[in-house]
């Protein structure tokens, strides 16, 4: 570099210049207050200005250390600056942390803010946002106080004696809003446990992809506390639809209570036939008009008559055909083993289909011969049960069929019944008849059965 006295001079010149003007400036003694000098005038000018700031009392915080040095210190450390005139304490066993720690100025500008309460943040979500990252990110739907940004709506901002800085305990917090629960709740005589202790068992208090708001999506929501019923589900070979789609498990029962067991939205018969009143096409066949066949057909089978369809049926899925809760023989033929008819030897005597002759077990006998023994116990081509009686309904005595689904045929039965027997000519015989007190000889090549 080529040295030059003139610029030299000129350098040395400029700078004692510049030190000067600074020495003047830090040394120079302010008259008034902060705001009154060039450099704090402005936090006059936000719309929101502490009161000590507004009036330019400066000394109410901070005390001159070196005014050569423009040095100050704070006339107190942490909460207790603020205390000392905001003499409201914030009681409550759960605090929020920076006021725990004494950082007030963590959420508050000391001197002024753009925003009410002096925040750091235009807004109350902002300046929670800060902190409480990520609380709704991707979520499809919000709270109601969440989406219009009103933290204040449920949380003290300094402290509380409740969990999470609430205004009160979860679920008493949360009826003042929900209202239309509270009245639900009145007086049922069932009520689902979290519904008393922690609606948040269940609800995501901020937000959720599901649009009321639950933790978890269809199932999965109850399942989580549920675990045993979580297992016979995922593992039943037959499942219920009405535990899968749609409203899931809220399908039949109610989330919150009911004035029926198991927190049914309805007595049990009523809410299967609000889904069974129409004829349903399923991988095992189609299942009937349920509602219509029960109104057309006054006899009725027990479990029926008692409106109890989970007598037979596994309502949330099951191993056996049609979620029947025991075995029972699919097929209008089946091979006599006992163990298939698990489901009917529930109510009905065993020895109904054991014994060849009798005079007490059933009325279904010519003389002492249990006709039932003749058409179910054969090794081969048994009649099933289901061969000549309708399981839920029928207009003749004994639900026995006025005709049954044989391949593409409805084989026609023709029952007539007596005081003491009856006949039948369905599509697989003759005519037969058959009396208890005087039997008939029923041959084969005969129109019609003869007495012996």
């Amino acid at each position: 570099m080529i040295s030059s006295p003139v610029l030299h001079t000129a350098l040395v010149s400029a700078l004692l210049t510049v030190s000067t003007s600074y020495a003047q400036t830090r040394a120079k003694d302010y008259s008034g207050s902060c705001t009154d000098a060039a450099c704090h005038g402005g936090l006059l000018q936000r719309p929101f200005v502490h009161g000590p700031t507004s009036v330019g009392s400066c000394e109410a915080c901070h005390v001159v250390v070196s005014k050569q040095d423009h040095r100050f210190r704070l006339t107190s450390e942490g909460a207790a600056l603020c205390s000392f005139c905001h003499l409201e304490r914030h009681a409550g066993s759960v605090r929020h942390r920076p006021e725990a720690e004494g950082q007030c100025v963590s959420c508050h500008d000391p001197h002024g803010s753009d925003a009410k309460y002096f925040l750091r943040a235009a807004t109350v979500e902002q300046l929670c946002r800060q902190c409480h990252v990520g609380v709704t990110d991707g979520m499809e739907f919000l709270h109601g106080p969440v989406a219009a940004g009103g933290c204040l709506a449920c949380h003290n901002a300094h402290a509380s004696d409740h969990e999470g800085l609430l205004f009160a305990a979860r679920n008493e917090f949360c009826v003042k809003c929900h209202t239309d629960v509270k009245t639900q709740l009145a007086g049922r005589a069932y009520v689902h446990g979290p519904v008393t202790s922690d609606c948040t068992a269940c609800h995501n208090a901020h937000g959720s992809d599901d649009r009321m708001l639950l933790s978890a999506s269809g199932p999965d929501a109850c399942l989580k506390c549920h675990q045993e019923m979580e297992e016979r589900i995922r593992t039943a070979a037959v499942k219920h639809d009405a535990v899968m789609t749609g409203q899931a498990c809220a399908t039949c029962h109610d989330p919150h209570a009911s004035d029926f067991e198991h927190i049914l939205r309805t007595d049990a018969m009523s809410l299967c036939l609000s889904c069974h009143d129409k004829p349903l096409d399923t991988p095992h066949g189609r299942i009937a008009d349920l509602k219509k066949l029960f109104a057309d057909n006054p006899s009725v089978h027990g479990p029926i008559a008692q409106r109890q369809c989970s007598g037979c049926h596994e309502t949330h899925g099951g191993s056996q055909f049609r979620m029947l809760t025991q075995a029972y023989p699919e097929k209008f033929y089946s091979a006599y083993q006992e163990e298939n008819y698990a489901l009917c030897f529930e109510c009905h005597e065993p020895d109904l289909v054991r014994t060849e002759r009798t005079d007490r077990l059933t009325n279904f006998r010519n003389g002492d011969q249990n006709l039932h023994f003749l058409h179910v116990n054969r090794e081969t081509k048994g009649r099933t049960c289901r061969a000549c009686h309708e399981v839920h309904a029928s207009r003749n005595p004994k639900h026995i069929r006025d005709s049954v689904p044989f391949g593409n045929w409805a084989i026609p039965i023709n029952f007539q019944q007596t005081d003491t027997g009856g006949a039948c000519q369905p599509g697989c015989h003759k005519p037969y008849r058959y009396d208890r007190g005087s039997p008939f000889v029923n041959l084969s090549d005969a129109s019609v059965g003869r007495r012996e």
